[in-house]
């Protein structure tokens, strides 16, 4: 399976870290750019995949599209990246279980609240803001142009009145750590937040009853085959903050020898 990574969406150390991998099995790789606005390819190095040859991107949106486009298998994992389906399949185990879902222009009143996309896309980040803060960024989106009558969700970052959101309640968190999971099982993991603060934590740093939290829910339903979950411990346990496209996920501390080898493998 040749690997298509894209040099310009990751941090330079996750990048090295990634072609490390790459290099290490012998692995065949493309380096490429994505040209903004037409998701085009730019080859910076190697060769690119044709049609429909095994492939797997990693890098931005617009290359999960192409690779999409093109056919390339397993390419980008992007089934079922829907908050509104997380929380239908796995209920009290989300974070936000309490969240509704509505347009981003129709977010209810609430003092302080927490609001992201329902769909994994770059519309906006996952975020607390208090009422008036929510009202200037309504109004300020309003001035932005409709997306094209019809377009599916993952096929805009632009965030519109019409984007679905989940709105909740803020909640307490202790920790917060990403886990790779493929197939079903936990493959590597990171911590990437104490508390308020960013502290990145390698695998063996990380508590035991995460990743195998992680491998409970997977086994009890996995929106696809490759994805990352990311795990909140709070004072009511452990609970799922949300999922997220493993092609464009950031990788902290993972082990990506152990990912690249995972991944690589899948039949």
């Amino acid at each position: 399976m040749r690997w298509v990574v894209q040099t310009n969406s990751y941090a330079e150390e996750g990048y090295a870290s990634l072609i490390e991998a790459l290099d290490r099995f012998a692995l065949p790789r493309a380096l490429v750019k994505v040209i903004p606005f037409i998701g085009e390819l730019e080859l910076v190095e190697g060769e690119l995949p044709g049609e429909h040859e095994p492939a797997i991107v990693m890098g931005s949106y617009a290359l999960a599209r192409v690779a999409a486009r093109r056919g390339w298998q397993p390419g980008a994992f992007l089934d079922n990246l829907d908050g509104e389906l997380h929380l239908a399949r796995w209920g009290a185990h989300m974070l936000n279980a309490d969240a509704q879902v509505v347009r981003f222009e129709d977010v209810p009143e609430r003092a302080e609240l927490f609001l992201r996309p329902v769909h994994d896309t770059k519309a906006f980040a996952g975020t607390v803001l208090d009422w008036a803060s929510y009202c200037e960024w309504r109004d300020n989106v309003r001035k932005v142009p409709d997306a094209e009558p019809g377009a599916a969700p993952l096929l805009t970052d632009v965030l519109t009145v019409d984007t679905p959101v989940l709105v909740c309640s803020c909640k307490q968190i202790f920790s917060e750590t990403r886990v790779w999971i493929v197939d079903g099982e936990p493959v590597t993991w990171s911590g990437y937040k104490l508390g308020a603060r960013v502290r990145y934590a390698a695998p063996h740093e990380v508590e035991a009853r995460i990743p195998a939290f992680a491998r409970e829910r997977a086994q009890q339903w996995s929106p696809n085959r490759a994805y990352v979950l990311d795990v909140a411990d709070t004072p009511d346990g452990l609970k799922i903050i949300e999922v997220n496209n493993l092609n464009s996920a950031g990788w902290y501390r993972a082990d990506l020898q152990q990912l690249v080898a995972v991944l690589d493998a899948m039949p």
